[in-house]
Parts: structure tokens; sequence; C-alpha cells
């Protein structure tokens, strides 16, 4: 009874967590902060994190930060610096390094395709 009650407990942990990294993710979120922020031991929370969300917490923010940046290049026309600068990133080059290992493409490659694939609708 006590180990389910503690994995409730961790589980509405990581919901706020979840919820606290949306409205905060254009902001530096190292795991030692959300560690305090979720009052368990930064080790706890990490493995709390992984077993709840299926993936490491700063798994979880880049793809976060991937899937916002893909919405952006594809429904908007703001440039990729802005893009990346709401996310949270400090240069371009940085976002678009991580875009580029996530989607194999770049910011303006994938832009341009997303595009073309509206046009051709």
């Amino acid at each position: 009874m006590r180990k389910q009650s503690s994995l409730y407990l961790m589980s509405l942990t990581i919901q706020d967590i979840l919820q606290w990294i949306e409205s905060n993710i254009a902001e530096p979120l190292p795991l030692g902060v959300l560690a305090k922020k979720s009052g368990y031991s930064a080790w706890h929370f990490q493995r709390g994190f992984k077993q709840i969300a299926g993936m490491s917490p700063g798994v979880y923010i880049r793809y976060r930060r991937m899937m916002i940046a893909k919405a952006l290049l594809s429904e908007t026309h703001r440039s990729i610096t802005d893009i990346a600068l709401q996310l949270g990133y400090q240069q371009q080059s940085t976002f678009c390094r991580a875009f580029r290992e996530q989607y194999q493409l770049t910011p303006r490659q994938y832009r341009l395709h997303a595009q073309e694939q509206a046009t051709q609708e």
C-alpha cells in the first residue's frame, strides 16, 4: 500500500512539474531546479520523472522545445532567431544544431518543407 501511495504522490508531483515546464519552457531548467521544485532529491526526482514520463527531464525538455519549434516554423513567419530565443536558446546556432540532430533537417529546411506540404494540400 505504501509503495502505491508514494508512486501516486510522485505521479501528481511529476504532473505539476510537467505543467510548470510548459509554462517556463524558455527558461533554463536545470535538474537541480526541477528537483527542488518537486521536493525530492535530484536522484529520486530524475528516477520518478523517467518512470512517469518515460524519459529523463532533459530529454523531455528538449523534446517539448523541438515540438514547439516545429509548430512555430510551420505556422508562423517568425525568424529562426526569434524562435530560438523564445525557446530558451541563447544562440541560433545552438538551436539549429539541436533541431538538426532531432529531425535531420535544419529549421530553414523544415520550414521550406512544411510550406511545400501546405501548398500541395
